[in-house]
């Protein structure tokens, strides 16, 4: 876009950021791809530095770019968007257009801890499944996930394969188990050394980890599940609420 072409009724830096998120959105620009610096930026539309970074600085802000120091400005990875945290993963994934899959890390009926117990309304001595997976969308890992169910609910769920198989969708065809609502909630902290490296994370990374309390038609508990997000690949959608 020239100078010429720019429109007076906006502001300079807004436009070289629409021009270059044309770029992306249109893969003209890929992820990890550099993109121009302030001063090539300033050239190429006739303005200041400081209107150009001002651009870019709009483009990390909104994640659609980084930064490395002294190395320039890159094309960021997509975020996942709009994600509730009360819908399965698989659901989650395929309404942003992505495909899921899971890599089982552990599955095994197993005791509890107390803290479990109490979550799922279990009584001492009940025996859980444990559902532990990697999940991965279009193939890149984003988040860990530790689901536990009451065995008595589904006594021979460990024969599933879960790493191909819904969760959800081998509860209500096996067992008719139809999840309706869930409570949900989420926090910001620093990843464990394990999570770091199945999520492919820095040191000291960031995620957002969200535990999940859902429920079927008749308010019977029937899992709790602890994820662990990437968070500089998903954006969490709360939904409307009322104030006041």
């Amino acid at each position: 876009m020239k100078p010429s072409a720019m429109s007076s009724q906006l502001p300079r830096y807004f436009l070289i950021e629409q021009s270059l998120l044309e770029q992306i959105h249109s893969n003209a620009l890929r992820p990890g791809d550099t993109l121009p610096s302030e001063a090539k930026l300033a050239e190429m539309f006739g303005v200041s530095r400081i209107t150009a970074k001002r651009a870019l600085d709009d483009l990390v802000q909104q994640g659609f770019a980084y930064r490395h120091q002294g190395r320039g400005t890159f094309v960021a990875r997509g975020r996942i968007k709009d994600i509730s945290g009360y819908r399965s993963f698989s659901e989650e994934i395929r309404a942003q257009g992505r495909e899921p899959r899971s890599e089982v890390l552990s599955f095994r009926e197993e005791f509890p801890s107390r803290e479990i117990l109490d979550r799922l309304h279990l009584e001492q001595g009940s025996r859980v499944y444990l559902l532990k997976r990697v999940r991965l969308a279009d193939g890149e890992p984003v988040a860990v996930e530790s689901a536990y169910l009451p065995s008595r609910i589904c006594p021979a769920l460990g024969k599933e394969d879960m790493a191909k198989e819904s969760l959800y969708q081998v509860l209500q065809r096996r067992y008719n188990i139809v999840p309706v609502w869930a409570d949900s909630e989420i926090e910001a902290r620093e990843a464990t050394r394990e999570e770091s490296r199945l999520l492919k994370l820095k040191t000291k990374g960031i995620v957002l980890a969200a535990r999940r309390i859902t429920y079927s038609m008749n308010h019977d508990v029937i899992e709790s599940v602890d994820s662990v997000y990437r968070a500089d690949r998903f954006t969490f959608h709360t939904g409307r609420q009322r104030i006041g």
